[in-house]
C-alpha cells in the first residue's frame, strides 16, 4: 500500500514538474523560433499551447470583473465581423468602394478573413495569460518555473553570441543578418533587458541561501548585458539600467541596511561603468551630445504617431479591426511620409488604439490594475523578491510598448505575460471552476486545429484562407508569371484578393498578367487600385511602366512620370533605368524621356551621359535653350555638368559658352584647359589645373635629413616611396631640378606607382618651363587617379 502511495506520489511529481517546465519553455520556444514572426513559428506555438489546455486546463477562475474585462476584450477584437451597416462608415471606406471599385465584404473589417489571422493570435494571448496566472503552485514552483524561463533566455542569449561571432544566424531567424532573433533589434533588447532584472532576482536568493549557484548567474547576466551592447538597441539599455535600479532600490529599502544599499549603489555604478566602456557609441544613439536635436516634431516616431491620430479620429470607438492598419494607414500618411511603408505605429498602444478603439485601451489598463492588485502583499515568505523583479519586468514591458510594438510579438509578448502571471500572490485566492476547465478544452481543441492547419498551410503552400494563404498566393502567382502561364495568376490573386482585398501587391500583379492577355480594362482599374494603396513606393507606376512599354506607351510616360514623382533622390537612378527599357523597347517613348531628361535638372545628367557622342551636343544645346543660366542647376549639378561636357563636349563651344558667360569658368575650367591644349596654349592649359583642380594629397614628411643622406638611402631603397618623395622635395630645394625630374619619373614609369608622382612630374616640367609635358604629365597623374578611384 505505501509502495503503492509512494509510486503514486512521484507519478504526480514527474507529472507537475514535466508541466511546471512546459510552462516555463514556451515563451523560450516562442523567442527561439525568431520571435514567432512567421506564421509556421506560430502555429507551432499555438499547438503546444493548445495541448496545455487539454492536457491540464485552468481550474480557476480569475474572478467576474477580471473575467469580464477579458470576454469585453475578445468581443471587441469580433465586433470586426458584424455588418459594416450597423457602424459609421468612414470616408476610407467610401473610397474604396465608389471611387476605385474595390470590392470590400459587408462586414465592418475590410478584411475579416486577415482580421480572423490576427483575433486567433490575440485569443491565444488571453488564453496564455489565464493559464500562467492560474497555476496553483507552491512557492518552489514558482521559483522552479521562473529560474528555468531565465536561464533558457541566457541560454538563447549565449546562442546570439556564438552566431554573432561566427557571422552567421539560423534560417528562421529573420533579423537580416543582424543581431539577435527578432527582426527588430529593440525587441532582442527589450526580451533580454527583461530577463536581466531576473537574473538579479535569482542571483541574490542563491546568494542569500549560501548556493554557489549565484556564480552562475553573475555568468549569465554578462552574457545578457553583452547581447544588449551586441544588439546596439537604446531600450535594451533603458530597460536593463531602468529595471535593475527599481529592484536593487526596492530590495535595498525593504532590507534597510546602509551597507547593503552600499553594495546595490556599487553594483549600479560597475554595471553603468561597463555599459559605457563597451557600448559608448550605443549611448551617442540617445543623441546625448545635442539635447536641442531631438526635436519632437522632427522625430519620426512623433511624426507618425500625429498620422495615426488622424486615423483613430475616423475610427474612435471600433478601430478598422486586426490586421488592417497597415493598409489603410497608408492613405492616412502625411507628417510621416517617407519611401518606407510603415507596418506598424511604432507603438503597441496606438496600434491596440487604431485596431480595436478607445475602449480596448481602456480595458487594458484595468486589467493590468487588476493583476496588479492581486500581487500584494509582497511579505517575506512569498517569494517576494522574484515576485517584484517580475512585476518590474512585466510593467516596464508595457511601458516600452508606449514606443514599440514588441506587444505584438508573439514570442516578447508571452514572455511578458510569463513574468506578469507568475508575479501574482501565493498560495491563490481563486475559486475553482469546472466550467472554465470545460471552456479552456474547448479553446484548446479549436486553437489546436488552427495551429495545425497554420503549420500545414505554409509548409505545403496551401491556400489557407487569411494571411497565410495570401502569401502562399503570391509565391505561387510568381511562380506562374515565370512560367507566363498569366490565366492562372489571374485566378490565383483575384482568389486571394477575396481574403485581402487591400492589399496593394495582389492588384500590381494581377494587372500586369492582364496586361499581357491584353485586357487593358482591367489592368487600368487594377493599376490605379495598386498606385491608391501604395501611394508612396516608385516601384509600383514603374512596375505599371514597364509592363505597359510594348503595348500602351501613353499609359507607360503617365505611370513613370508619376514614378519619377515618388523617387525623390533616387530620380537620377530610377530615370536611367527608364531610358534603358525604353530604349529596346520603344523609341517614342525614348523621345519623351529624352524631352523630360532636358527639362529636369536633376535627370539632364543621367540622360546626356546616355546619348551617343553625335548626340551629345545636340541635346546639350537643347539643354541650355531650355535654362541659359543654369539657373536649376545646383553647384554639384554644374560641377558633374561640365565635367561631362568637357569630357564629351565640343571644347569650341564649351570656350564660347564661358566667353559669354564667365562665371562658369569655375565649373568648365578643365573644358578650357582642353581647349587650350587643343590651340597649343599649354602654358594656359597647364595654370588652370593649377588654379582651379582640386589640391593633390602629399605624404607627410617626418624626417630632416640631407640631401646626401637622401641620396644613400634612395640608392638603397630604390623601391620606397617614402624616401623617394623625400629625396624629390630636397633636390627641389636645392635647385636641382633635373634630378628631381629623373626621381619622380623613376616611379612614374612604374604601373603601380601612387598617382602623386605624376604630379610631381608635371611640376618640375612647369618649373623649367616645358609646357607642353607639363601638361601631359598632369593628365597622366588625372588617368591615373581615375583608375584609382574605380
Amino acid at each position: 500500500m505505501q509502495r503503492s502511495r509512494s509510486r503514486e506520489n512521484q507519478n504526480v511529481a514527474v507529472t507537475r514538474w514535466i508541466a511546471n517546465a512546459t510552462v516555463a519553455l514556451l515563451p523560450v520556444l516562442a523567442c527561439f523560433l525568431g520571435g514567432t514572426t512567421q506564421k509556421w513559428e506560430e502555429g507551432l506555438v499555438i499547438m503546444l499551447l493548445a495541448l496545455c489546455l487539454l492536457v491540464r486546463p485552468p481550474r480557476f477562475s480569475l474572478g467576474p470583473l477580471t473575467n469580464l474585462v477579458l470576454l469585453i476584450l475578445f468581443i471587441l477584437g469580433a465586433v470586426a465581423f458584424l455588418p459594416a451597416r450597423w457602424f459609421f462608415q468612414p470616408e476610407w471606406r467610401a473610397a474604396f468602394i465608389n471611387d476605385f471599385g474595390i470590392e470590400l465584404p459587408s462586414t465592418f473589417s475590410p478584411q475579416p478573413w486577415i482580421t480572423l489571422s490576427y483575433l486567433v493570435s490575440f485569443a491565444a494571448g488571453l488564453s496564455w495569460l489565464y493559464v500562467v496566472s492560474t497555476q496553483d503552485l507552491e512557492l518552489r514552483e514558482v521559483r522552479f518555473q521562473l529560474r528555468l524561463f531565465t536561464s533558457g533566455i541566457a541560454l538563447l542569449a549565449a546562442t546570439c553570441i556564438v552566431f554573432y561571432a561566427a557571422h552567421t544566424t539560423l534560417p528562421f531567424w529573420g533579423n537580416g543578418g543582424n543581431f539577435g532573433p527578432f527582426p527588430n533589434r529593440n525587441q532582442t533588447g527589450n526580451l533580454f533587458g527583461l530577463t536581466a532584472i531576473m537574473i538579479l532576482a535569482c542571483g541574490q536568493d542563491d546568494l542569500r541561501k549560501g548556493r554557489k549557484r549565484w556564480i552562475l548567474w553573475i555568468v549569465a547576466l554578462v552574457l545578457i548585458v553583452a547581447t544588449i551592447i551586441l544588439d546596439s538597441s537604446r531600450s535594451g539599455i533603458v530597460i536593463l539600467v531602468a529595471g535593475s535600479v527599481f529592484w536593487l532600490g526596492a530590495f535595498a529599502f525593504q532590507q534597510r541596511s546602509p551597507s547593503r544599499l552600499a553594495l546595490r549603489v556599487s553594483f549600479l555604478l560597475l554595471l553603468l561603468t561597463a555599459l559605457l566602456l563597451f557600448s559608448w557609441q550605443r549611448f551617442e544613439r540617445f543623441h546625448l551630445r545635442d539635447l536641442s536635436s531631438v526635436g519632437i516634431s522632427t522625430d519620426f516616431r512623433w511624426r507618425i504617431s500625429h498620422d495615426t491620430f488622424r486615423l483613430i479620429r475616423d475610427s474612435p470607438w471600433c478601430g478598422i479591426g486586426f490586421g488592417n492598419f497597415e493598409s489603410i494607414f497608408a492613405i492616412f500618411r502625411d507628417a510621416s511620409l517617407s519611401n518606407q511603408r510603415a507596418m506598424h505605429p511604432e507603438s503597441d498602444w496606438l496600434w491596440l488604439w487604431a485596431e480595436l478603439g478607445w475602449p480596448a485601451v481602456v480595458l487594458i489598463l484595468i486589467g493590468i490594475a487588476l493583476f496588479f492588485s492581486r500581487v500584494f502583499p509582497l511579505r517575506e515568505g512569498t517569494n517576494q523578491l522574484y515576485r517584484l523583479a517580475a512585476l518590474i519586468a512585466a510593467l516596464l514591458f508595457a511601458i516600452h510598448g508606449i514606443v514599440d510594438v514588441s506587444g505584438h510579438r508573439v514570442g516578447t509578448a508571452f514572455a511578458a505575460i510569463f513574468l506578469l502571471g507568475l508575479s501574482l500572490h501565493r498560495p491563490l485566492s481563486l475559486k475553482t471552476s469546472q466550467w472554465m476547465s470545460i471552456l479552456f478544452r474547448f479553446v484548446g481543441l479549436i486553437l489546436l486545429v488552427l495551429g495545425l492547419s497554420l503549420v500545414v498551410a505554409v509548409c505545403r503552400e496551401n491556400l489557407l484562407p487569411g494571411s497565410v494563404g495570401v502569401s502562399s498566393a503570391k509565391q505561387l502567382s510568381a511562380v506562374a508569371d515565370r512560367d507566363l502561364n498569366f490565366g492562372e495568376t489571374i485566378a490565383l490573386t483575384t482568389r486571394a484578393l477575396r481574403w485581402a482585398p487591400l492589399d496593394w501587391q495582389l492588384y500590381l500583379a494581377r494587372a500586369d498578367a492582364e496586361v499581357k492577355l491584353k485586357q487593358p480594362t482591367n489592368a487600368v482599374d487594377d493599376f490605379r487600385r495598386a498606385r491608391f494603396l501604395e501611394p508612396i513606393s516608385y516601384e509600383v507606376p514603374l512596375a505599371e511602366g514597364n509592363a505597359w512599354l510594348p503595348y500602351r506607351p501613353i499609359l507607360t510616360v503617365t505611370a513613370w512620370r508619376e514614378a519619377l514623382r515618388r523617387a525623390g533622390p533616387l530620380r537620377p537612378e530610377v530615370y536611367a533605368s527608364m531610358l534603358s527599357d525604353a530604349s529596346l523597347r520603344s523609341p517614342e517613348v525614348s523621345r519623351v524621356l529624352e524631352a523630360i531628361g532636358l527639362s529636369e535638372h536633376d535627370l539632364a545628367l543621367p540622360y546626356l551621359n546616355r546619348v551617343s557622342e553625335v548626340s551629345f551636343n545636340r541635346a546639350l544645346a537643347q539643354l541650355l535653350r531650355n535654362d541659359p543660366n543654369l539657373q536649376s542647376f545646383s553647384e554639384t549639378e554644374k560641377l558633374a555638368l561640365f565635367a561631362l561636357w568637357s569630357e564629351r563636349g565640343d571644347p569650341e563651344e564649351i570656350s564660347r559658352a564661358v566667353e559669354r558667360r564667365p562665371d562658369w569658368l569655375h565649373y568648365a575650367w578643365l573644358g578650357i584647359a582642353k581647349y587650350k591644349a587643343s590651340q597649343s596654349d599649354f602654358r594656359a592649359a597647364y595654370e588652370l589645373t593649377q588654379r582651379y583642380g582640386e589640391p593633390v594629397l602629399l605624404p607627410r614628411v617626418a624626417t630632416n635629413f640631407s640631401l646626401q643622406d637622401l641620396e644613400e638611402r634612395f640608392h638603397a631603397a630604390p623601391n620606397n616611396y617614402a624616401i623617394g618623395y623625400e629625396l624629390y622635395r630636397a633636390q627641389m630645394q636645392n635647385g636641382r631640378v633635373d634630378d628631381a625630374l629623373r626621381t619622380v619619373r623613376h616611379f612614374g614609369e612604374r604601373s603601380n606607382s601612387p598617382a602623386y608622382f605624376h604630379f610631381l612630374e608635371a611640376q618640375c616640367w612647369a618649373k623649367k618651363q616645358n609646357w607642353e609635358r607639363a601638361w601631359n604629365a598632369w593628365q597622366a597623374f588625372q588617368a591615373v587617379q581615375a583608375r584609382a578611384t574605380k
